[in-house]
């Protein structure tokens, strides 16, 4: 079936959730150049801002089967677009951190050297990570990768707030105390999550 331009954004959200690929067409013409510009606002770069776009409606569509029938997707669009920019921004900013720490040398071999060595530290924040339990690393990934709220997180998972609380609480303090060991992955560490 066809679906309309015309079709509220409810009767989209519903037929998104079913799977609707044109549902995800007619959202993407309604609203994609509208993402566009506002992260273009905020990230000044044409290329981020596209990759942006990307990024929010592969979201949407892998989170499609959480959309509340009733809710407001243009809201959802613009939340997880706030999100990524945020998230944007913060990779920037862990990004030139660690090139200042690297000395914000320019030949080809030192860049390569930069990037090893930064996929290195980003490798033990992993290894890290993996150490906690379970459901304490997957509640700080949905907080501080997904950018979900408590209240979004202990909705999806079926816990208290309370609970959700404690645990990306437990998590930063692992993370920041393991890594008190190095002061330069501490502070990226900051960088990227706060």
């Amino acid at each position: 079936m066809r679906i309309s331009q015309e079709i509220s954004d409810q009767h989209l959200t519903k037929f998104l959730r079913e799977g609707s690929k044109d549902a995800f067409r007619v959202l993407y013409d309604r609203y994609g150049v509208k993402i566009h510009r506002f992260a273009f606002g905020y990230l000044k770069s044409e290329e981020e801002a596209e990759e942006l776009v990307q990024d929010v409606f592969l979201k949407l569509w892998d989170k499609r089967h959480l959309l509340n029938d009733s809710g407001n997707v243009k809201s959802y669009l613009y939340k997880v677009a706030v999100n990524s920019i945020y998230d944007f921004i913060r990779r920037k900013n862990l990004e030139q951190a660690f090139q200042e720490f690297a000395g914000g040398r320019t030949d080809e071999a030192d860049h390569t050297w930069d990037e090893v060595v930064y996929n290195d530290m980003m490798a033990q924040i992993d290894r890290l990570m993996a150490q906690m339990p379970e459901q304490r690393r997957k509640i700080f990934k949905m907080s501080k990768e997904e950018g979900l709220s408590h209240d979004e997180i202990a909705e999806t998972l079926g816990l208290s707030k309370r609970t959700v609380e404690n645990q990306v609480y437990r998590a930063t303090t692992f993370l920041k105390d393991k890594l008190k060991r190095n002061s330069v992955l501490a502070v990226l560490f900051i960088s990227l999550f706060f």
